[in-house]
């Protein structure tokens, strides 16, 4: 692919500022492992940096050992790109520890965010994805209901405690509401959650991390309700729908949503969060050419 394909893409430069992801489901598999020159962090910063995106993304930035992060950071410099989030705790993401109120789970949330903050100095990052935890459940309405309420103002009070620290770090904290038919389970799956949650921290160390394609799977309406709640908005993530796919392969309209973004004059990162419909150089190559158009139509 190194050919005509790949140098028509380098020369469209875009209009918005996308980030590129160094690993979603894992940490060795790339947003373009087939077209960089491998799969290393390096590799992949450059490749990202020649057709023009403006960052990147890693959930697994912190499970990289220190020498890797430096490299990632001292690459980030070279390229002029910018280290977008990553996960606050990819070990425990699943753990319903944002919501527990022990002393235990209190100091290892502390542990959690200064070992972040230390990740993002050493990559210039800043914005910390906050996925919220299982919880069991009974199957009771009124009972799990009832139980939900509860974590939910556990997770309120653990932000609120860890706020301030988080600012003086230079780091955002970013509630992330993710549709249960993508992981079903999880304390916040709902924009409304999250943005319960958000609100009454009222912190602005804390924010919303609003992923277009779960918010349009669990509610629907999705410029509508990133319009509604555009105060709250920390960062943005990015994939069509249905199920999560290249930009301008699915159900959305892009071109409207993403003119509403530029009206707000955001100049925060569009994480591109999802892996190419064909796992191949070829299906690479097609993301860039959907997310062009897309993007060439604002």
């Amino acid at each position: 692919m190194a050919g005509g394909l790949w140098s028509f893409l380098v020369s469209a430069a875009f209009v918005m500022r996308y980030a590129g992801h160094l690993g979603l489901r894992a940490p060795d598999r790339p947003l373009f492992r087939h077209s960089a020159r491998s799969a290393d962090p390096v590799d992949q910063i450059a490749f990202l940096a020649e057709q023009g995106f403006a960052g990147v993304q890693d959930n697994f930035l912190k499970l990289r050992p220190v020498s890797e992060q430096e490299r990632i950071g001292a690459a980030l410099a070279q390229n002029d790109l910018r280290m977008g989030s990553f996960n606050n705790n990819p070990l425990a993401w699943n753990r319903p520890l944002w919501s527990a109120t022990d002393p235990a789970a209190r100091a290892e949330l502390a542990r959690d965010l200064e070992d972040s903050i230390t990740a993002a100095a050493r990559t210039g990052g800043r914005h910390l994805s906050c996925v919220t935890g299982m919880g069991p459940r009974g199957g009771q309405a009124a009972q799990d209901a009832a139980r939900q309420a509860t974590e939910l103002q556990g997770m309120i009070a653990n932000l609120r405690r860890l706020a301030d620290r988080a600012a003086e770090g230079s780091c955002v904290l970013c509630v992330e509401p993710v549709a249960a038919a993508w992981i079903p389970g999880l304390l916040v799956a709902t924009l409304t959650d999250a943005l319960h949650v958000v609100r009454a921290v009222a912190h602005p160390a804390v924010k919303l991390l609003f992923d277009i394609a779960h918010v349009q799977a669990s509610e629907g309406d999705v410029l509508a309700r990133l319009g509604a709640c555009w105060n709250e908005v920390g960062l943005l993530q990015a994939a069509d729908t249905p199920g999560r796919r290249d930009l301008g392969s699915g159900e959305l309209d892009w071109p409207a949503i993403l003119r509403f973004v530029r009206a707000q004059r955001y100049d925060g990162l569009i994480e591109i969060e999802h892996l190419p419909l064909d796992d191949s150089a070829a299906g690479e190559a097609q993301l860039l050419h959907r997310l062009r158009a897309v993007d060439a139509a604002i």
